[in-house]
């Protein structure tokens, strides 16, 4: 009976007789048989070619077809058809049934893909293919996997083609082959993707495995021994794998955490033990396998985004949660969940480093090949060294000259490879362990400049540091140091020296601790290294703090504050001698630097000192000193002692003088160190509130307190210097008016204890688009025993940023002690009744001290209301004068030819302007003159404006809210008689007033005129009107003469009809209704003679007058001494005649 050439049952198989599995079954199924098989033929368009071209196809399609069939394996044929580049003929379907039935293809075996495809089209045909492909694949593994129950199901052990040979030899027992089917079931199982199945059918291998008939009676010594292992790893491998598709994490862990343990249990029992190099190199491998399969798995929550939506979730991507499987409430241990790639690649790289260790404890003798196979020496070998998957003895850990494993290259890549998970998420303490751990692996084969380059960028940002884990930190320090050293980086070497100094990490024996003597085994180099350490981003050797001894300050006055330098160094270090301490501020206060005293060499013994440091400017130490590039201020230097011995304290005192006001704040405080071969400075920027302390003398010596517990001790607010300047104005007046030329004094009195140079500056705040302005008026000659230049200043401008300000300067000069100066101001174009607040300051600087800049400023309220408010009306009038005509002819000669061009023809008409003005002032005024004057009128019209008639009683004083009221006569006359178009009047009334105390004849005594603008009249010229006159009787009481004037200005004859209606008030005597006829440019007066029944009272004729042509009834016009409303005129009848 025959059977496959690698069953157990055939002689030539590598698992006869007694072998379960082999990989080349494996490889049968994954690489040399498929389930379908897919042949890509072309197919030609070309009608010419397509007869022959056919033929070649079915004759090559036959042969394969033999072929596969010859075989005996199902696989499924498949045919593709590529057409050429061209025309699809029409006969293309028939030609390819043609094809089909003479293959004896059927129709989903073959396939199309049509002429000059596009990419979407070549996609589509693909997943058209694997559609098509996938259910008779499914079903083709569903048959291998039916044949191979039918085996399982026998319960037999098939007959062999030979038998074993007699001796030590044996058959595979049924449980083997119990094995041999479930992985075969589960191969299947998984190519048909069901990975619950395949799972089952790998666990149901796995316990077969490991059952007593399989395993347990293999010997160690026997390679079946490592067969079966292998086996075990490919069937754990496997499950892992399907729990791991399906996402069941724990579960995957759990596999492989039973799977060591049995594996370690049977090597103890029965192999070689697990306390070798061997054992190691397999959990590395192992470790490196479930890295893989993560990787290929894609677990969804363990996969870190590209784009983090939010920063808190990467802690989810570390480990996967449990599935729901596991059981609610039950314990599960850290390591049991599933880690990222990182954790497993780390743990590779530890069973690496175990693995050298225990390879490195092999005796010399096995490191080297043996030259007989059969000797002692290799029998001892393969009973002694585990080499399961491993190599020799003598290529794990050659002697020195001899090629073999490198385990540090190894480590390297896994440390590599685990830091870059670790990095994406997140994890820094993990990632700077392990880049510690391949800088110390570079290290080992001598490759120092690798390892710098992975230390040195950790360095300064060293989380154990922030964190305070000292011991991490030193080991990590010293690392660094030794690479810094062997690579030649003197700055990395004097960074790492300066924190090692500290007493905070463990005292090394033997080593000389000595920051000036760091590099001195390193040869020189030029420019030599500058090295520069942030105080807050290093554990330094020398703590320094600066506290002012006052939160608040004045400019020009001392202001006394402390430097405190504390030695943190080793106990036994040398001491560190500093060239120089620099402390730099924000804001007006100068920089400090101290310098070293000719006895800095030698340090006190004392443990602490106070020491007050004198400082001048450096440019009287140091002609060549800089200034401070921060503020432009020149350094205060100052000489003490800079040598500290070990945990010594040194408080210097330092008085220092604010040249500006604002906040002072300590910027940094640098000490530097500068030796032939390098230069160190170290700059610390933010101090330690906890070192805020105040040192001072005590009984037993030097003492300190904390200080500032409420404040920020290393900030001073500095204050203006408080001056002694007085600025008053003696004759501000409350409130001022409209118009009014605002004249007051500003007095500026010295009170400082010298003589002072003073400038003062004016601003004015008011509104956008205000047109008031002001001026300083220069000093009169009365002022004599003022200095002759004093007085000077500049014209007003706008102040920066605000459109609605201005300012002016003016310079006093010098003032000496107690002497006093007076300038006065002119406000002008205040026309608009608004509020301005006015701010004088006076800036001045002592004779004695021109740096110190010292200002007072006082802010007055400048009220300016509108003196006036005034009603108008424009009453109509009857003029005098005859109006001209055509008829009429001046025969008259006249004096000269400019009289003769100035005499005017036009219409005469006489109005009234009431003006009734109330005063709106907080006090009495005294009125000079009011007149109305004429601002425009409208061409072709003569204007002439009569003098103020005052119709209240006459008084030149008008108090508050009192009314004035008044009469202009106005008289408009046309240049031409036929001019017809209305006439606009524009007119504004001008008061002329001053101040009831401006008589004393004072700097304001002068008159102020304000004009109130009074609204536009339009005069119709060109219509006909109708005025009423009265005249009452001198001799009798009640009786009065009215009379109507009727004007025609129009160049029509006009027709009026005039109805005079009855009264109870009077008797009238005249028409009761007539016509009156008026010609062009006429007028006509018709009198009434009215008796009135009462007296003292007002009557009100009714006179209709209608426009017959038009039938338009004019209104009445009432002239002087009449009143009129809606119901016509108001005639008054005096009681007494």
């Amino acid at each position: 009976m025959l059977h496959s050439p690698i069953s157990p049952l055939t002689p030539s198989s590598p698992t006869f007789p007694d072998g379960i599995m082999t990989p080349l079954w494996v490889m049968k199924h994954q690489a040399l048989v498929p389930a379908a098989f897919v042949n890509f033929f072309p197919f030609t368009t070309d009608s010419n070619m397509a007869s022959l071209g056919d033929n070649q196809l079915k004759i090559e399609i036959n042969s394969l077809r033999k072929q596969w069939a010859a075989s005996g394996y199902k696989t499924r044929f498949i045919v593709a058809l590529l057409c050429e580049d061209g025309p699809l003929p029409e006969d293309a379907n028939d030609r390819i049934a043609s094809i089909r039935v003479a293959t004896n293809l059927d129709p989903k075996s073959i396939f199309v893909l049509q002429p000059e495809p596009s990419q979407l089209d070549i996609s589509e045909f693909i997943k058209s293919l694997f559609v098509n492909l996938q259910s008779p694949s499914v079903e083709y593994y569903r048959d291998l996997s039916k044949h191979a129950r039918r085996k399982k199901n026998r319960g037999t052990i098939p007959p062999p083609t030979a038998p074993p040979t007699s001796g030590t030899s044996q058959t595979l027992p049924l449980q083997g082959w119990n094995v041999r089917y479930d992985f075969k079931l589960g191969a299947f199982a998984e190519f048909r993707q069901e990975m619950d199945a395949a799972c089952r059918s790998y666990e149901a291998a796995y316990e077969g495995l490991f059952g007593e008939e399989v395993f347990e009676m293999i010997a160690g010594w026997s390679p079946r021994f490592n067969d079966a292992r292998m086996l075990a790893d490919i069937l754990a491998i496997r499950i892992i794998r399907c729990l791991l598709w399906t996402e069941q994490t724990s579960s995957a862990v759990h596999i492989w955490i039973n799977h060591k343990n049995r594996v370690k249990d049977i090597v103890d029992r029965r192999g070689k033990g697990t306390n070798n190099y061997g054992w190691e190199a397999w959990e590395a491998r192992w470790s490196l396998v479930m890295a893989q399969i993560m990787h290929q798995a894609e677990i969804s929550s363990l996969i870190v985004p590209d784009l983090l939506g939010s920063v808190p979730d990467l802690h989810k991507t570390i480990y996967a949660m449990p599935e729901k499987a596991v059981p609610i409430g039950g314990r599960i241990r850290p390591w049991e969940y599933l880690h990222h790639e990182g954790y497993w690649l780390r743990c590779a790289a530890q069973h690496t480093e175990r693995r050298r260790q225990l390879a490195e404890n092999i005796p010399d003798e096995d490191r080297v090949a043996s030259t007989q196979p059969t000797s002692s020496s290799s029998l001892s070998r393969t009973t002694v060294y585990d080499t399961y998957l491993s190599p020799e003895p003598y290529n794990e850990y050659p002697m020195s000259d001899h090629p073999g494993l490198t385990h540090s290259k190894l480590i390297i890549s896994f440390l590599e490879s685990s830091i870059e998970e670790f990095s994406k998420r997140q994890q820094n303490r993990m990632v700077e362990q392990l880049k510690l751990k391949m800088a110390k692996e570079h290290m080992r084969i001598g490759q120092w400049k690798d390892a710098l380059a992975i230390l040195r960028p950790l360095w300064p940002q060293l989380s154990w540091r922030r964190n305070g884990w000292w011991k991490l930190m030193e080991d990590f320090a010293w690392t660094l140091r030794e690479c810094a050293f062997q690579a030649e980086d003197r700055e990395t070497v004097l960074r790492a020296d300066w924190e090692l100094m500290n007493h905070t990490f463990a005292v090394r024996q033997g080593w000389c601790y000595d920051i000036h003597k760091s590099i001195e085994k390193l040869l020189p180099v030029k420019p030599k290294p500058v090295v520069i350490l942030k105080g807050e981003d290093s554990v330094s050797c020398l703590a320094a703090s600066f506290v002012f001894a006052k939160s608040e300050g004045n400019v020009g006055e001392p202001l006394q504050s402390q430097l405190v330098i504390r030695s943190c160094a080793q106990a036994g270090s040398s001491p560190i001698r500093l060239t120089e301490v620099k402390v730099v501020f924000e804001g007006s206060i100068r920089p400090i630097k101290l310098l070293p005293s000719e006895d800095a060499t030698s340090s006190s013994s004392t443990s602490c000192e106070i020491i007050s440091v004198p400082l001048q400017d450096s440019a009287k130490v140091d002609a060549s000193s800089v200034r401070s590039p921060t503020a432009g201020l020149s350094l205060m230097a100052g000489f003490t002692n800079l040598s500290f011995n070990p945990k010594q304290t040194r408080a210097f005192n330092l008085v220092s003088v604010p040249r500006e006001p604002g906040e002072a704040r300590v910027a940094s405080i640098t000490l530097r160190i500068e030796e032939e071969n390098f230069d160190l400075a170290c700059i610390i920027s933010e101090q330690n509130r906890e070192e805020s302390v105040w040192w001072r003398m005590g009984k037993q010596g030097p003492i300190s307190r904390r200080t500032g517990k409420d404040r920020d001790t290393s900030v001073a607010q500095i204050l203006p210097k408080p001056p002694k300047v007085r600025i008053t104005t003696p004759n501000l007046r409350n409130h001022y008016y409209t118009d009014e030329k605002v004249v007051f004094d500003v007095q500026i009195d010295n009170d400082e204890d010298e003589a002072a140079e003073i400038d003062v500056e004016m601003k004015l705040f008011g509104h956008t688009g205000t047109s008031a302005t002001f001026s300083w008026i220069n000093e009169t000659a009365a002022d004599s025993e003022a200095s002759e230049d004093a007085g000077s200043s500049t014209p007003s401008t706008p102040i920066e940023g605000d459109s609605s300000a201005l300012s002016k300067q003016c310079t006093v000069g010098t003032l000496g002690r107690g002497a006093s100066r007076t300038l006065s101001v002119l406000f002008t174009n205040t026309t608009q009744p608004l509020d301005y607040e006015v701010e004088i300051s006076a800036f001045y600087h002592l004779v004695s001290d021109i740096e110190t800049q010292i200002f007072k400023t006082v802010s007055l309220d400048l009220s300016f209301i509108r003196p006036f408010e005034a009603n108008y009306e424009f009453l109509p009038r009857i003029h005098p004068a005859p109006w001209p005509d055509f008829f009429h002819c001046d025969d008259s000669p006249s004096e000269d030819s400019e009289a003769k061009e100035q005499k005017l023809n036009g219409l005469q008409q006489l109005w009234c302007l009431n003006s009734k003005m109330v005063s709106f002032a907080l006090e009495p005024l005294i009125i000079e003159e009011v007149n109305v004057t004429l601002l425009g009128i409208t061409a072709g019209n003569v204007c002439k404006i009569g003098p103020e008639t005052l119709k209240s009683p006459e008084t030149p004083t008008i108090g508050p809210e009192e009314l004035r009221e008044s009469e202009f006569a106005i008289e408009i006359q046309r240049h031409a008689l036929d001019d017809r178009q209305a006439s606009t009047l524009n007119l504004s009334l001008d008061i002329r007033w001053r101040r009831p105390d401006d008589d004393d004849g004072g700097p304001q005594s002068s008159s102020t005129t304000s004009t109130l603008p009074i609204p536009r009249f339009l005069l119709p010229l060109g219509e006909p009107r109708v005025l009423a006159s009265a005249t009452p009787s001198p001799t009798f009481p009640g009786f009065l003469h009215l009379d109507y004037t009727l004007e025609n200005p129009s160049m029509h004859f006009l027709t009026f009809n005039l109805t005079m209606e009855a009264s109870d008030q009077f008797a009238f005597h005249g028409p009761k209704s007539t016509t009156v006829q008026l010609v062009p440019l006429s007028r006509h007066t018709v009198r009434y003679n009215l008796l009135a029944n009462v007296t003292g009272t007002w009557i009100q004729p009714q006179l209709v007058v209608v426009d017959s042509y038009f039938n338009k009834t004019l209104r009445v016009l009432p002239t002087e001494g009449m009143r009129g409303d809606k119901k016509g005129i108001l005639v008054w009848v005096d009681a007494e005649g």
